[in-house]
């Protein structure tokens, strides 16, 4: 019994491997198969940083046609939408995708920094200005939300 199905089996695999040769299937590139795990990682990073940025929303008021990207005020024109921490301009939106992105690369150096330890001075270099990038972007970023929530 074993036989007959193992028989039909090898027919069937068969079969399959003259239908595809028949209809000219092609087999995908091995990088849509399997990407790397940096390129899944650049990847699941911009998301991250899209939607932390709020470019859900924007897409929404862009697709609304109520999108803001300055707003007027007494003194000036600005970017920042004051006092309302539920509303926002294009503009702060790629502000604060900016300075999402750069706090990743701020990261990314730190990490690279522990990754050169046979080198000190170029680790001890890209460790510094990692971590400068960092606290940069964190200040920046307090500023921005301080900014907004005073008015």
């Amino acid at each position: 019994m074993s036989r007959q199905v193992r028989g039909r089996g090898w027919k069937a695999n068969r079969f399959l491997r003259d239908l595809t040769f028949k209809l000219r299937v092609t087999r995908l590139p091995r990088f849509f198969t399997k990407p790397s795990m940096r390129v899944v990682t650049v990847t699941l990073m911009s998301f991250g940083v899209f939607v932390l940025a709020g470019g859900v929303y924007s897409l929404v008021e862009i697709m609304s046609g109520r999108a803001l990207t300055m707003l007027p005020l007494a003194r000036g024109w600005t970017f920042i939408y004051p006092g309302n921490l539920n509303m926002q301009t294009i503009n702060e939106s790629l502000i604060s995708g900016m300075l999402y992105f750069l706090g990743a690369v701020g990261f990314y150096m730190v990490l690279r920094s522990v990754r050169l330890a046979y080198r000190p001075r170029q680790a001890y270099l890209t460790l510094i200005i990692g971590l400068m990038l960092v606290l940069l972007i964190v200040y920046y970023s307090s500023v921005l939300l301080q900014s907004k929530i005073s008015g």
